[in-house]
């Protein structure tokens, strides 16, 4: 039977960035956790590289400066202390749920595993374990919902990306489920349910924080820290 893999993909704008390396490093785990599950989405980065290489190769040299190899050299030294974080290549340490159930890379930065993460309440049945991939002004965690657990109905100051890991939620755009990407940006008010039928694990980037809208719940932005 043929691989079929999730339905809702990341933006083509983010995949093609991808593609071109000039993804933050929150962004890069993101999607390349979304590629391990998806074929279509990996046919897509591999068709962009693609076109990258030959469009690299048609380009006609242009002359360099005698000191032009030196030049470049120096600026290497001199960013060699600024490199993303390299996601740890050790997918055997981690306990065996967690190696089941969380793709490379994403598993690379979860230490002992998902029950060693330092996992915190944020409302009824929902708990939240923050992840560090040194990109300021972004908000990165791991998100449990307990099967029927509500999220606080929300809007965003910029955008929200959300990769299901396990489990499923519906909210007013649709169903998502493992290996499912959703993006939603200021515009949207919105209320994720996870299902009944099992925990739903999800990796969320935040920017630009979110806002509670709720007639009650909404008393609680003051509070907000992102």
């Amino acid at each position: 039977m043929a691989e079929i893999g999730p339905i809702h993909h990341p933006e083509a704008d983010l995949l093609l960035d991808y593609a071109a390396g000039k993804t933050s490093q929150a962004k890069s785990v993101l999607v390349a956790t979304h590629l391990a599950l998806c074929p279509a989405c990996r046919a897509e980065v591999r068709r962009y590289e693609t076109v990258g290489g030959v469009l690299v190769e048609a380009e006609t040299p242009a002359a360099m400066a005698d000191d032009a190899l030196a030049a470049v050299l120096a600026r290497i030294d001199e960013g060699a202390g600024n490199d993303e974080p390299a996601a740890p290549a050790a997918p055997d340490l981690a306990d065996p749920r967690t190696a089941r159930l969380i793709p490379q890379p994403l598993r690379g930065f979860l230490g002992a595993g998902l029950d060693s993460l330092p996992w915190k309440p944020r409302g009824v049945g929902i708990r939240e374990a923050m992840l560090d991939f040194g990109d300021p002004g972004v908000r990165t965690s791991l998100v449990r919902i307990a099967p029927g657990g509500k999220v606080l109905a929300h809007t965003h100051g910029d955008i929200e990306t959300t990769m299901v890991l396990t489990g499923a939620f519906t909210d007013s755009t649709g169903r998502y489920a493992r290996g499912d990407v959703a993006t939603a940006t200021a515009d949207l008010d919105h209320k994720p349910v996870a299902e009944m039928t099992e925990e739903c694990l999800c990796l969320i980037m935040v920017e630009g924080g979110l806002r509670f809208t709720g007639p009650l719940t909404r008393l609680l932005n003051p509070l907000l820290r992102f």
